[in-house]
């Protein structure tokens, strides 16, 4: 699995953090679930 660069993490949370910042709940929440299904993904591939 290749793993997330420092500046790739920080824009995700940066992206998170606005989102909610901005009552967008659920798309952040959408957000998330992708990062996690994809993570997922990545780490079955192994």
């Amino acid at each position: 699995m290749e793993d997330m660069t420092r500046l790739e993490l920080l824009t995700l949370l940066l992206s998170i953090k606005a989102l909610l910042d901005s009552d967008n709940v659920d798309k952040a929440k959408d957000l998330i679930d992708e990062v996690i299904a994809e993570a997922k993904r990545k780490g079955s591939d192994q």
